[in-house]
């Protein structure tokens, strides 16, 4: 691996990036910066399909030099950006992928639409947890933070789908959310939140979890009730798990409430 000068690599970006509205020229250069700054090339299994994508396992500073120099770009011109996204998407290589993710969360939520078609076809051709939930929080994350109402739509229509892989992603969604501390329509994750709980009552309880700490830091006496309610009508005893897993954060008068709703549901 080639130590980083980071003089030479700003200008090894800028050159790059002078290739925006190009991809035929940008992801020859891009594979040959990373290649420059590879630790190792090897294979890693990220498709539902018996697809390997490799990595270059690049330094985390050769990425970062790389977004910021194409921020600008992203930013004033949005529909050249979704081109090269597509070019970089179809690379089988992590950090190609990885890229694709980031630079559609930067872009402008000029057409939502284009944004979302992309995230439904991302998430529909790769299993891998990792990169589903960079989808889920690096990819929507600007037109998240400027029309939230139509990712809460696109969520909620993930939930409705049954599928327990959608409603992983819509929780990795929910989980963003929750931990922006400028996001306070708390009601409408608990919302969602509900009907996950309702519709799926098998697995997920690692992102579950997740949340329910979240929401418990954001606002404890809001998830206390929740979790009181989501116990008086379970019939299966995945929340039991969640509550009592997370239980230990809530104060003394809380856990007592917590732990009365946990006797009545045994």
């Amino acid at each position: 691996m080639t130590a980083i000068n980071p003089t030479r690599l700003k200008i090894q970006c800028a050159k790059l990036s002078e290739n925006y509205s190009n991809p035929a020229k940008f992801i020859p250069g891009l594979h040959d910066l990373l290649g420059f700054y590879a630790a190792r090339i090897r294979q890693t299994s990220l498709s539902r399909k018996p697809l390997t994508l490799q990595t270059y396992q690049v330094p985390a500073p050769v990425i970062r030099a790389l977004v910021f120099e194409l921020e600008e770009y992203l930013e004033d011109n949005p529909s050249l950006g979704l081109k090269l996204i597509d070019a970089l998407w179809k690379e089988e290589w992590v950090e190609f992928r990885q890229l694709a993710i980031i630079f559609l969360g930067d872009l402008p939520p000029f057409d939502p639409e284009q944004i979302l078609d992309r995230i439904k076809f991302w998430l529909k051709s790769c299993n891998a947890e990792d990169i589903r939930r960079r989808i889920m929080t690096q990819g929507l994350s600007h037109l998240g933070e400027e029309k939230p109402k139509i990712v809460f739509n696109f969520l909620e229509d993930l939930i409705s789908s049954g599928s327990k892989m959608d409603h992983q992603a819509a929780l990795f969604g929910l989980l963003v959310f929750g931990e922006n501390p400028d996001f306070d329509n708390l009601p409408v994750i608990y919302k969602l939140l509900a009907e996950i709980l309702q519709n799926e009552e098998a697995g997920l309880m690692k992102e579950i979890t997740a949340l329910v700490r979240v929401l418990q830091q954001r606002s404890e006496q809001e998830t206390a009730f929740f979790l009181e309610r989501q116990l008086a009508a379970a019939a299966k005893p995945r929340i039991f798990r969640v509550t009592r897993q997370v239980m230990g954060q809530f104060n003394t008068k809380n856990q007592a409430v917590l732990r009365k709703a946990l006797d009545n549901y045994n």
